[in-house]
């Protein structure tokens, strides 16, 4: 009669996880079985349980995509930060938006009062008066220029200043000083810092407001230094976002840092992602970088029970008994796991009715 045996101790723990043990060269996708203490071991008859309901199996091997996992955040690319300032001085009487608001490109963020901007208003208007008087009185042809050249001046003072085309067409359509000069935003984006409050005073070149770009974003995420050389600056990846489960997002490789943390023997690698408006910043992420292919041991997914956070195969042994054993996997596709750890190309494992012997297993204990 066959028996079916357990182990009562618990085996050496393995890593589990795409961080912990990461998917590299230095992880064997050919493992070598767990080491194992001497065990007490419990019997179960194999009557009690239907031979039909499970049947075993000698591992799949197959070349896989090797793939070398890296986890982090989402950042906002620095190189899409446009600081906010203003071209001439005055007060801040009204900030329009505030952190967090989404804004687009020409949206007014404030509203300045200059005394300078009403002067340059002023010249404007006398400008365009004394052209239009020139022009219907039918004065020699250089004055009339002469007058179209201070308009132009005038006109393109407004714009050094920060006034749009239609601030401009609108003063000299209806004549009217406006007091204030909107400050608009000079990209589409999100509003990531305010500097100044109402009321406070700014001079040229005083930054009040902070943009980015959200289109692209960055990803830091650290990778061992084992795996390092294989990672090459424009490699292509993709980024996966636990707040966002089932998407992934392109991305390529970056920048690799010039060094190592010597506190955690990684080094960090910034990642350029494609934002089609889902990401934020500050979000986690886990990227897969395939960076070729390497044999693996595959088992249906159906095959691993899972029990206080640990992945365990039965495996058959030589002598028709059954075993339950901690091994490391990780997904793969199509119903299938590799095994990175604790089972070899030779040994069967149970791969119709795990659970059901788990269970009966289990209760031999």
């Amino acid at each position: 009669m066959k028996r079916l045996l357990l182990p009562l101790v618990f085996m050496s723990g393995v890593g589990l996880g795409g961080w912990l043990i990461p998917w590299t060269s230095t992880t064997s996708l050919e493992p070598k079985v767990v080491s194992q203490p001497a065990q007490k071991e419990e019997a179960l008859s194999a009557d009690k349980v239907a031979a039909d309901f499970f049947s075993s199996a000698l591992p799949e091997q197959r070349e896989i995509e090797d793939v070398v996992p890296l986890m982090g955040r989402l950042a906002f690319n620095a190189e899409k930060i446009h600081l906010v300032s203003a071209r001439i001085a005055g007060r801040l009487d009204r900030i329009l938006v505030f952190e967090g608001a989404q804004v687009r490109q020409g949206q007014p963020l404030a509203a300045l009062y200059s005394p300078e901007y009403v002067s340059a208003q002023n010249e404007l208007l006398l400008a365009r008066n004394t052209w239009r008087t020139l022009q219907a009185s039918k004065v020699t042809q250089d004055l009339a220029q002469d007058a179209e050249s201070t308009l132009q001046s005038a006109r393109e003072r407004m714009r050094v200043m920060g006034a749009s085309e239609d601030d401009i067409a609108a003063l000299e359509q209806s004549g009217h000083v406006n007091e204030h000069l909107l400050l608009r935003a000079p990209i589409s984006g999100v509003v990531t810092q305010r500097n100044l409050d109402p009321g406070a005073f700014i001079n040229l070149g005083d930054s009040f407001m902070s943009l980015a770009d959200t289109s692209t974003l960055w990803f830091f995420g650290n990778v061992y230094e084992q795996d390092y050389q294989r990672i090459r600056q424009g490699q292509p990846l993709q980024i996966e976002v636990q707040a966002l489960p089932g998407k992934r997002y392109s991305a390529r490789v970056d920048i690799l840092s010039p060094t190592l943390d010597v506190e955690t023997n990684t080094l960090r690698v910034r990642c350029l992602v494609v934002n089609d408006g889902t990401l934020r910043p500050d979000l986690f992420a886990t990227a897969s970088l395939n960076v070729g292919k390497r044999p693996a041991l595959l088992v249906p997914a159906d095959a691993v029970v899972r029990s206080q956070q640990v992945d365990y195969l039965i495996v058959e042994t030589p002598d028709g008994n059954y075993r339950r054993r901690q091994v490391g996997v990780r997904p793969y596709r199509e119903g299938l796991v590799a095994v990175t750890e604790g089972l070899s190309a030779n040994e069967k494992v149970v791969v119709q009715g795990a659970t059901l012997l788990n269970q009966k297993l289990s209760g031999a204990m």
